[in-house]
């Protein structure tokens, strides 16, 4: 499988906005009823107010795409992944947020060790995957990765690649292993059938060879195309208690975990949500990714900033998921345009996009 994306520079981008969109103007009303409690009230005019000077996105670095024009047109809710998509994609990014090779999207707020997949079905494990997400107030992070590739063990974390306990300057290739460093990513591909991509920030994803179909297990699930992971011996779990199955953390190391509030005091934010990943820089991903789910994280996301303490709302609790479901669309076929502007989520990475990686 091929992807080339189109390169974007944010510093091609010309601001051009002045003006309130009316759908926000119309989404401000909304939010002023006084059935909404004072502090979400502020944190959504916050919101409105950053947000109001950014009036369009753009397809290219001279055309401009409106990402509070009408919204497309959208298929039903797709209950799996694409057929394009081949379900072989399990990822995680920005505020611990996860989805399974079979399309469940969930959060999972926890530092502690968890395998990720690994083939379970046979007594030689082909492949095993731990990883490990940290937090620094609203940052978030992936702390480090270890990947066990048929007798090769890797080990990510910023700044260094690890092989079999030597440290090696990429790109690297031994054993059927292929490491290689972008501008945006370090990519590793198994001869096993296994493909990956991290950010060296809060994103990674792996790909698997459809071979590996109903043999993998951890948070990534078992990949067999059905949304059942959450349910033990016909009983529904939750998350947590789902990912207790997986967590790997040693005797000595400790750990935080804990469960996220409801997100359902902010249910106000979704059509915000909604304009930004149902608009047009998105209409080639819709009929390819379940987008609600991307929905309902930019909602928990939104929800959950500030969580600290404070009221100040940083970009990034925005950006991290929209940025996810441009990577995930690009991954699945589609071709999302170029949806940063200046005052957008351009600081948030130096580039805005780059999927060139082949399967």
């Amino acid at each position: 499988m091929n992807h080339h994306v189109k390169l974007w520079d944010c510093h091609s981008l010309p601001c051009i906005s002045k003006t309130l969109p009316s759908a926000i103007k119309r989404w401000n009303s909304l939010s002023s009823s006084s059935e909404f409690p004072k502090k979400q009230m502020a944190m959504a005019k916050e919101w409105l107010l950053w947000l109001s000077v950014v009036a369009a996105w753009y397809s290219d670095a001279t055309s401009a795409v409106d990402p509070f024009s009408s919204r497309s047109q959208i298929p039903e809710r797709i209950t799996g992944v694409s057929p394009i998509h081949n379900g072989q994609v399990c990822s995680t990014w920005g505020k611990f947020h996860y989805k399974t090779f079979d399309g469940d999207v969930f959060q999972l707020h926890s530092t502690c060790n968890y395998v990720l997949t690994s083939s379970c079905r046979s007594y030689y494990n082909d492949f095993n995957i731990q990883i490990r997400r940290g937090e620094d107030g609203d940052h978030h992070t992936i702390k480090n990765i270890i990947m066990k590739l048929e007798g090769s063990v890797v080990e990510l974390s910023v700044g260094s690649v690890v092989v079999n306990g030597k440290s090696v300057i990429l790109p690297y290739s031994q054993a059927g292993v292929l490491i290689e460093r972008s501008p945006t990513y370090i990519k590793i591909k198994a001869k096993l059938g296994l493909f990956a991509l991290w950010n060296e920030e809060d994103s990674f994803l792996v790909e698997l060879d459809p071979k590996y179909k109903n043999q993998t297990c951890g948070l990534c699930g078992d990949f067999n195309g059905v949304y059942n992971e959450f349910f033990s011996h016909g009983v529904k779990i939750s998350p947590v208690d789902f990912a207790n199955f997986w967590k790997m953390n040693g005797p000595t190391e400790s750990c935080s975990d804990y469960t996220l509030e409801s997100t359902q005091s902010c249910n106000y934010m979704r059509p915000l949500c909604e304009q930004i990943l149902t608009g047009p820089a998105f209409s080639s991903c819709h009929s390819l990714l379940d987008v609600a789910s991307f929905t309902s994280a930019c909602v928990a996301d939104l929800c959950h900033c500030g969580a600290g303490g404070s009221e100040q709302l940083e970009p990034a609790c925005l950006c991290n998921t929209v940025s996810e479901l441009s990577r995930q669309c690009s991954h699945a076929g589609g071709q999302p345009q170029n949806w940063r502007t200046k005052e957008l989520c351009c600081e948030f990475t130096q580039y805005t996009l780059l999927m060139e990686y082949s399967m």
